[in-house]
C-alpha cells in the first residue's frame, strides 16, 4: 500500500514538473511554427512563451511571448535584428494585447521601390496601433529626398535638412526653402511656393507598414513617430 502511494506521489510530481517546466517549451515550439506560417523568416529565431501559472497555456492564453531573431523578413519589412515582446496573447484566436521592443537595421520600401534605411525602430503600445518611433540618419533622409524628387519630378537637386523640419532644395545653383510634413500617414517634402511640387518620401502600404504622424530633424538623426499594426503583421 505504501509503495503504491509513493508511486502515485512520484507520478503526480512528474506530471506537475512536465506541466510547469516542459509545457512552455512545447508551446514555444508551436508558437515558432505559427510565426513562420505567418510569413516571418529569420536566423537564430528564439520564441519564449510564458504564463503564470504555466498550466494556463493549456487554455490558449499566454502572458508573454518574447521573440528574438536576426536577418528578419516580415512581408516587405526587413530588419537586421528583432527583439520584441508580445503580451496578453490569446493563441487560439491569435489576438495580441500589447507590444514592446526594438528592431534594428530596418529596411522598408519608398514609393519608387528603393529601400529606406531606418537605423532603429522602438515599438510600444496596443498591437493594433503600436507606437513606432523610428530613427534614421539625416544623411540617409537627404539621400531619400533627392532620389524621390528625381523619380517623381525628374529634377536632380541637392537637398539639405535642418531642424526642426526645414528643407533647402538647390536646383542648378538656385535654392528654395521647404518643409518636411506628415499627412495621412505619409512623410512629405513640401517646397515653399509653386516652383516645385510636393514629393512623397515615405507612404504606408506598398512595402511599408508604418503610418507616419510626426517628424523632427536633429543634428545627426531624423526621428519619425507613427503607428504600425503588429497584430496584422504577425498573424
Amino acid at each position: 500500500m505504501r509503495s503504491c502511494l509513493i508511486q502515485l506521489v512520484l507520478l503526480f510530481a512528474l506530471a506537475f514538473c512536465l506541466l510547469w517546466f516542459a509545457l512552455p517549451l512545447g508551446i514555444g515550439a508551436l508558437a515558432t511554427g505559427a510565426l513562420n506560417a505567418s510569413g516571418f523568416s529569420g536566423t537564430d529565431t528564439k520564441v519564449e512563451v510564458s504564463a503564470s501559472p504555466p498550466p494556463m497555456l493549456l487554455t490558449g492564453h499566454a502572458d508573454k511571448i518574447h521573440i528574438t531573431s536576426s536577418q528578419v523578413s516580415i512581408s516587405d519589412l526587413h530588419a537586421a535584428s528583432v527583439d520584441v515582446t508580445l503580451r496578453d496573447i490569446d493563441m487560439l484566436s491569435r489576438k495580441i494585447g500589447t507590444v514592446g521592443g526594438t528592431l534594428e537595421g530596418v529596411r522598408v520600401a519608398a514609393p519608387n521601390g528603393d529601400p529606406v534605411a531606418i537605423d532603429e525602430v522602438t515599438l510600444d503600445g496596443s498591437a493594433t496601433a503600436t507606437t513606432a518611433t523610428c530613427r534614421m540618419s539625416v544623411a540617409a533622409a537627404q539621400t531619400l529626398a533627392q532620389s524621390q524628387l528625381k523619380t517623381q519630378t525628374g529634377i536632380a537637386a541637392k537637398v539639405v535638412l535642418k531642424g526642426p523640419n526645414l528643407v533647402t532644395i538647390t536646383v542648378n545653383g538656385k535654392s528654395q526653402s521647404g518643409r518636411l510634413l506628415t499627412s495621412n500617414g505619409s512623410l512629405l517634402l513640401v517646397p515653399n511656393g509653386n516652383t516645385l511640387p510636393t514629393v512623397t518620401l515615405i507612404a504606408p502600404g506598398a512595402g511599408n507598414p508604418f503610418r507616419v504622424t510626426s517628424v523632427t530633424i536633429g543634428l545627426a538623426d531624423l526621428t519619425l513617430v507613427g503607428t504600425i499594426n503588429v497584430q496584422d503583421l504577425l498573424t
